[in-house]
């Protein structure tokens, strides 16, 4: 076999992979050709194939019916990932900071890492975010509530700027991400939130946060009073209880 033939092979292959990889991205195909073209990925991603590994990454980012179908092939493809490991990091890493939604990314990531290194890669890709607008803030939101999974003082440190976020939503996730925490470093900055924030959603869940860690409002009581909702109070020691809750 000459060059030429050699050459005329690898395109062949090229292109048989990027079909694949767009029958088995595609939501509107019977899912037997889906499942079928899927299994060709998978195939070749575990040679390391670039087109086959990005493209495996990529089909968490479809939403196809029958969503219990859906389901079941983004488990197989986070499975099969996992099971490839250390070459599909580089693309892991690429899809982190790329994709609009990372949920089953970090999945495949925290499972292939250890748990340091899992954090700190949550840590830098959270440091490019900024708390201003942007179109989509799931990316955004995905890493906050991933790291709120890691009891780390570095943690607090890095979701507390989130409170002043432009998103009410995201806003909204970092005070329950902060409640999780329970680090008191962040005692003040959402008693802050508690009676400033402009969303009731949002005061309200670090009223509920407060209610759940017993921490006082030492500073704000009075402030604390004018923002409490129907069912809270303040005790004499300026923590907040639950009404009703023994």
């Amino acid at each position: 076999m000459g060059l030429f033939d050699f050459l005329s092979a690898d395109k062949r292959k090229v292109r048989r992979i990027e079909k694949a990889v767009r029958k088995a991205n595609n939501k509107h195909l019977p899912k037997d050709y889906r499942q079928i073209a899927l299994t060709e990925v998978i195939d070749a991603a575990k040679t390391g194939d670039t087109i086959a590994l990005r493209g495996l990454l990529a089909r968490f980012s479809v939403n196809a019916e029958p969503s219990i179908e859906d389901e079941k092939e983004k488990e197989w493809v986070c499975d099969a990932l996992i099971d490839i490991g250390e070459p599909t990091l580089s693309h892991i890493r690429r899809s982190l900071r790329t994709a609009e939604s990372i949920n089953w990314v970090q999945r495949v990531f925290r499972n292939i890492v250890s748990p340091d290194e899992y954090k700190k890669e949550l840590l830098d890709i959270l440091a490019d975010f900024d708390t201003e607008y942007e179109r989509n803030p799931d990316r955004k939101l995905q890493t906050i509530m991933a790291l709120a999974e890691i009891e780390d003082n570095a943690v607090t440190s890095a979701i507390v700027r989130f409170l002043s976020d432009v998103d009410e939503t995201v806003r909204y996730q970092t005070v329950a991400a902060l409640a999780k925490q329970g680090d008191r470093a962040s005692r003040e900055p959402l008693l802050k939130t508690m009676c400033e924030d402009e969303s009731i959603r949002v005061r309200n869940q670090a009223v509920d946060a407060f209610a759940e860690l017993g921490w006082e409002t030492t500073g704000y009581k009075k402030k604390v009073d004018a923002v409490l909702p129907q069912g809270y109070r303040q005790d004499k020691s300026g923590k907040i209880i639950k009404i009703g809750s023994s």
